[in-house]
């Protein structure tokens, strides 16, 4: 290995050392009361090197949610590898946002906050546009398939898909938030299966939109009507 590729690979390591350090930090005491002096002392190094790869907490912040959407898009990936119908589709998304709501509550916390407005007229409107655009990737995907489930006489035709889409995760980020260890209502839930709960409200959402028997047999009729065929009953 060469001078400047070991130099190249140290750079790296650091950035990923003072980001771990700034995780843990904003974990422990929130965006507002965080600062650079703790993150230092968090890493172990010079305030003066944090600003060598970061020019303030806000982009360290910002580094972390994009961290943080690189690991929930691998999970999401991962659970949808094994999901063959559009319902097992859709529900891989609930689970895999569960999860990592459960093993990466740092993460979580962060994009909370950011959602909340923590970063607003803090960091480069641009900046904080791509993150966005980014976050909502998922969303949109939940949003084709529940499309693709009206083309397919699955779902209900009246339904907004968005709408949809939107009243799932807004039920399924409260009730994650509910469950969380650190709110105060968790003694609620005791002898609940959490998890299962989540998933319950998305299986909830997917009972209300879905074709009943004979709608999707009808729907099915009228389709083969049009293209001039009879439908085997």
């Amino acid at each position: 290995m060469s001078i400047a590729e070991r130099k190249e690979r140290e750079k790296a390591e650091r950035r990923q050392a003072i980001l771990k350090a700034a995780k843990e930090v904003f974990f422990k005491h929130g965006f507002e009361h965080a600062s650079m002096d703790m993150i230092a002392a968090e890493s172990e190094l010079a305030k003066g090197t944090l600003y060598l790869y970061f020019k303030s907490k806000e982009e360290l912040y910002v580094s972390l949610a994009e961290e943080g959407l690189t690991v929930i898009d691998s999970m999401v990936d991962e659970a949808l590898r094994t999901a063959e119908t559009i319902e097992e589709k859709l529900l891989a998304h609930t689970e895999a946002y569960y999860n990592f709501a459960q093993t990466h509550p740092a993460y979580m916390q962060i994009f909370m906050a950011i959602q909340a407005g923590a970063l607003n007229d803090k960091v480069e409107p641009e900046r904080l546009a791509q993150l966005q655009e980014a976050k909502w990737k998922r969303f949109r995907q939940a949003e084709e398939l529940m499309k693709e489930g009206i083309r397919k006489h699955l779902f209900r035709r009246d339904i907004n898909p968005r709408e949809v889409v939107l009243m799932v995760w807004s039920s399924v980020t409260g009730a994650i938030m509910m469950t969380s260890e650190r709110c105060n209502h968790t003694t609620m839930f005791e002898g609940i299966d959490r998890k299962k709960f989540v998933k319950d409200i998305a299986q909830v959402f997917l009972e209300y939109i879905k074709l009943k028997p004979e709608q999707s047999r009808t729907a099915e009729s009228q389709k083969a009507r049009t293209k001039g065929t009879v439908p085997l009953m």
